[in-house]
Order: C-alpha cells, then structure tokens, then sequence
C-alpha cells in the first residue's frame, strides 16, 4: 500500500501548473505563477523517486525565481519529501521545460535543506497533503531578516495548492508570504507517462 501510494502521488504531482484563473479574479494578491515539476530522467539514487521543481512568473517563465530537487520516499504508511536546493540554480533555469539537460544533474550539484522535509499523507481517495516538518529549522532569509518556513500543501491528480509563509523566530509574527490564502493551481500538463516509464525502467521491467 504504501509503495501504491507512493507512486500515486509522484504521478498526481508531476505536471505543469499554472494559477491563471486565480491571478485573473484577484490580481491584488496573485500574481500569476506557473510551477513545473518534472522527473529526473536519471535518479540520484535507488532510493525514492526523484523531481525537479521550477517555480516561475510567468512571463518570464525560464528565470524561476525557485527551484528545487525532491526526493520522495515511501516511509510505512507517510511519504517524506526531502528538499535540496541547487548549489549553481542558473545553470539548470528552464530544465523543467527542457527535460534532456537535466542527464548532467549530479547529487554533487544540490545541497540538502536541513529540517526543510515536508511529511505527506492521504487526506482522502483524491488528494494528499503535506506539511513541512515540525521545529522551526526551515530557514529562510528574506527581507534582511532570519525566518522559519511554514509551508503546506494539498494535491489532487489536476490541482496543487499550496501555501508558503515566513514568520519572525522570536515572536513568530509573519513576515513574508501569502495573506489572501493559498495558491490554487491548475494542471495544464501531466509527466505521469514519463515518470512511470523512469520507475519501470528503474525496476527493470
């Protein structure tokens, strides 16, 4: 079941997504965003399945203001995703569009975000969702100031929805991130097939 899962989700969450419809109705607080998750054709390891994530305003969709790699594992009945970030983020700007580049990523290229593991779990038949790991040590220095990450997220096999916010470490105020809700993202493309062909290749079917 929990390899079932596992796989379920990746392939629900890999997709290319946009929140137009979001941006039109309430251009005060959404820009609008597009958000790329690709599978690595060549994982970094046996363990998990591995993604590369761009997230972008969209008209200037191949200077991602944030990329991540993911590695997502099956852990009894949750899936962890593990965060890493890129050392040299520049030189893979437009990967998640251009998926062949991404052959030269190597482990030696991302850096592991250190209490930055976001814990998933099934909210019901049609979604998961995610919340990133108790304690405070996400850390994120934006706007001159030292703060911890609080990020959640919920994703279906056609949506992601996600809520990202920074708060003070000593009095917990919020500092950066959302204040009209979360980003509701619609997929405008899947990578499922893709992604089930890297795990069959994987497991040498």
């Amino acid at each position: 079941m929990a390899e079932s899962n596992l796989i379920t989700f990746a392939s629900w969450l890999v997709g290319d997504y946009s929140n137009w419809e979001q941006a039109i109705a309430n251009p005060p607080f959404f820009a609008h965003v597009r958000v790329c998750v690709r599978p690595l054709p060549v994982p970094l390891s046996p363990e998990g399945i591995w993604l590369y994530v761009e997230q972008a305003y969209d008209y200037e969709i191949n200077r991602p203001y944030r990329t991540a790699v993911l590695q997502v594992l099956s852990e009894g009945d949750q899936i962890t995703i593990v965060n890493y970030k890129l050392i040299n983020p520049e030189t893979y700007f437009g990967c998640a569009r251009q998926p062949d580049r991404l052959h030269n990523l190597s482990i030696n290229d991302l850096e592991r975000q250190c209490g930055c593991n976001m814990l998933v779990s099934a909210k019901d038949s049609h979604s998961f969702q995610g919340i990133v790991e108790a304690g405070k040590q996400c850390r994120v220095h934006r706007k001159g100031k030292e703060t911890y990450l609080h990020s959640e997220f919920e994703v279906g096999e056609n949506f992601f929805r996600s809520l990202d916010q920074g708060y003070d470490l000593e009095t917990n105020e919020r500092v950066w991130g959302a204040i009209a809700g979360a980003f509701e993202f619609h997929k405008k493309a899947s990578f499922r097939d893709e992604l089930l062909q890297i795990i069959n290749r994987g497991s040498g079917h």
